[in-house]
C-alpha cells in the first residue's frame, strides 16, 4: 500500500454532457446531459463529506464531460472553496470558456487547471476532438489562465496515430511555459474501444521518450501507464533505453527540437494507481477505483465515499498489490502495479495484468503451482 486512509485526488465526473466529440472519450459524452445526475445538493454533500476528512484532504478535481455544461458549475467551485477544499478544474475549451469565468476561478484560489492536447498540430487535435479551432483556441485560453495567475497542466492521450507528434508537442509546451505534462496510456473502453491498440513495445517507447522529456525542465506524469516509474527507475540506475518500438527516431526529434537535456528528471519513483491514491465519483454518484476502471463499488447517494475507498474488498486488493499473472510476480509492482483500468477492459479481471506492459514478457508464464490472486467481487 503505498497511499493511506484516504486518496491523494477525488475526482468527480460532474457531468456527461461535452460539446466536443473525442475519439477516445471514455464516457461517451454527448450534448444533453445523461439521465442521473448529482443535484446541487447532492454535490454540496459530496463536497461536505470529503471537507470532513483528516488533514491533508484530497485534492478536488472537477470533471466531465466538460464542468462548464452544468449551470450550477460556479457554485460547486465557490461551496468546495469555501469549505477549504483543494479545487482543480478541467473543462473543455468551447465557447463557454470565458476570460471572465478563468478569472473567477483565480480569484476563488482554484489550484490549476488543466487543458487536453493530443496532436501538436491544429488539423490533427482538431481532428481527434470533433471540433475545428479546438487547438487554436485552447493555447489561447493557456494563456489567458496563465495571465490570471493559474497554474496550468496539459493532458495528452496516447493515441496509435500520434505517438511521433510527442516530441513536437513537448516542445510546444516548453514553448508556452506549461509546467506540467499528464500523459494518459489509451484505454480501450467508451468510444475508445473502437481505436487500434498500441503494442507493449511501442508503449515502452513512448515511456522512454517521455522520460527524456522530464529531463527539460517540465513535470511529466503518466496516467494508466504506471510503467512508467519503472523506466524511470531503470534509466537513473543507467540502463540504455530501447533500439525497438519507433524510440530511437522519437528520440532524435525530441533532441533536435531541445537540444540536450537540462535538468533531472521529474518522475517521481512512486505514484497513484486507480484505488491506490484515486477515487473517482460518476455523474449519477457511483463510486469506482478510477476514472478509467469504470467497475462499480458503490455511490455517493447512499455510502461514504470515505468509507468506501478505505474498505471495499477490490481496493483494498490493489493497495496490497494482491494481482494475478506477471504483475502479480513482478519486482517493480510494488512502485508501479500496472494499469488496472486496462487489465479490467482487456481481461475482465481487475487485479490481472496489464497486457500493455513493456515487461511482462520477460516474466513468462507463472511457476507450476503458482495460483493467481482470487477474483474479487467488483459490488
Amino acid at each position: 500500500m503505498i497511499h493511506g486512509r484516504q486518496p491523494r485526488l477525488v475526482f468527480w465526473e460532474t457531468t456527461r454532457s461535452c460539446p466536443l466529440r473525442c475519439r477516445h472519450c471514455r464516457a461517451g459524452a454527448r450534448a444533453a446531459p445523461a439521465p442521473g445526475e448529482l443535484s446541487t445538493a447532492e454535490g454540496f454533500a459530496v463536497l461536505e463529506s470529503i471537507a470532513r476528512w483528516e488533514v491533508p484532504r484530497p485534492v478536488l478535481v472537477l470533471t466531465g464531460g466538460d464542468l462548464l455544461a452544468r449551470p450550477d458549475h460556479p457554485e460547486l467551485v465557490a461551496r468546495a472553496r469555501s469549505l477549504g477544499l483543494s479545487v482543480a478544474v478541467a473543462p473543455a475549451v468551447s465557447d463557454r470558456l470565458t476570460p471572465k469565468l478563468i478569472g473567477r476561478w483565480a480569484d476563488l484560489g482554484v489550484s490549476a487547471l488543466s487543458f487536453s492536447l493530443d496532436g501538436a498540430t491544429p488539423g490533427s487535435h482538431d481532428a481527434h476532438r470533433g471540433v475545428p479551432g479546438t487547438f487554436r483556441a485552447t493555447f489561447q485560453a493557456i494563456a489567458e489562465a496563465q495571465a490570471a495567475g493559474l497554474r496550468v497542466q496539459v493532458n495528452t492521450t496516447v493515441l496509435p496515430d500520434r505517438r511521433e507528434e510527442l516530441g513536437a508537442l513537448c516542445a510546444l509546451l516548453k514553448l508556452h511555459r506549461v509546467p506540467v505534462w499528464e500523459l494518459f496510456f489509451l484505454v480501450r473502453t467508451g468510444r475508445a474501444a473502437t481505436l487500434p491498440e498500441i503494442s507493449p513495445a511501442e508503449y515502452g517507447a513512448v515511456a522512454h521518450l517521455l522520460y527524456d522529456a522530464s529531463r527539460y525542465g517540465l513535470l511529466v506524469r503518466a496516467v494508466e501507464g504506471p510503467w512508467l516509474r519503472r523506466v524511470h527507475h531503470e534509466r537513473e540506475a543507467g540502463a540504455a533505453p530501447p533500439r525497438d518500438g519507433g524510440y530511437p527516431v522519437m528520440a532524435a526529434r525530441l533532441r533536435r527540437r531541445l537540444g540536450p537535456p537540462t535538468h533531472p528528471s521529474s518522475i517521481a519513483p512512486v505514484g497513484t494507481l486507480d484505488g491506490d491514491g484515486i477515487v473517482f465519483v460518476g455523474h449519477d454518484g457511483t463510486i469506482t477505483p478510477g476514472g478509467l476502471l469504470d467497475l462499480p463499488i458503490g455511490s455517493v447517494r447512499t455510502d461514504d465515499l470515505r468509507a468506501v475507498y478505505q474498505g471495499h474488498p477490490l481496493v483494498q486488493a490493489i493497495r496490497a498489490r494482491r494481482f494475478s499473472g506477471a504483475c502479480g510476480r513482478c519486482p517493480a509492482r510494488s512502485y508501479c502495479g500496472g494499469s488496472r483500468a486496462r487489465a479490467w477492459a482487456e481481461t475482465g479481471d481487475p487485479l490481472g495484468s496489464d497486457p500493455a506492459c513493456p515487461w511482462a514478457p520477460e516474466l513468462g508464464p507463472a511457476p507450476p503451482g503458482v495460483a493467481a490472486a482470487g477474483e474479487v467481487p467488483p459490488g
